[in-house]
């Protein structure tokens, strides 16, 4: 395994991503929080857990403080593009059987914007603390037909109960700490 420092070009911006390199046929995209940075404990040991198994992990450095003053649309817009572009320029580099995403938080947003337009379906997600107090977000969800986990907590702040039991008809696992 080797760790590459990456770069993708989308128009004049540079989107830097960690590629922590092996053979594997497997991918993991990590999709940080606004926040919660890759080395705080989530992302730290799910990624040394994928590196174990010998997992490609792509940690991508989308988030910048010209999101935070684009109005919520197109801030999400504009996570969704530089997200997207590091993915393409990824997978054009090289073809990869099982594709995973771990996403916090923010990171949940564009996530979900993909499942929703039915972006890489036989994906693997893990959506931790995600926005379920945004309608959109939790319908995408529910409707959603990608397999994986949601995690939330019922402290948090995004945390609705009525918002969780409706994901209950997706193919998520959910889990409420």
């Amino acid at each position: 395994m080797e760790i590459r420092r990456c770069e993708t070009q989308l128009g004049d911006q540079t989107i830097a991503y960690n590629h922590y390199y092996s053979e594997s046929d497997e991918v993991c995209f990590m999709l940080s929080g606004a926040g919660y940075a890759y080395d705080h404990p989530y992302f730290y040991f799910s990624r040394m857990m994928l590196l174990k198994r010998g997992v490609n992990v792509i940690e991508i450095q989308y988030v910048s403080d010209d999101l935070f003053s684009l109005p919520d649309e197109q801030g999400d817009a504009e996570m969704s593009r530089r997200i997207e572009a590091v993915i393409e320029d990824v997978l054009r580099a090289r073809s990869y059987q099982t594709i995973h995403f771990i996403a916090k938080s923010l990171g949940t947003v564009p996530l979900v914007s993909m499942m929703h337009r039915g972006l890489f379906p036989e994906a693997r997600v893990v959506l931790l603390t995600p926005l379920l107090k945004d309608p959109a977000i939790v319908e995408a969800m529910a409707n959603s037909r990608h397999h994986g986990l949601l995690v939330i907590g019922d402290h948090d702040r995004q945390f609705s109960p009525e918002a969780l039991e409706r994901c209950g008809s997706s193919n998520l696992v959910l889990e409420r700490i």
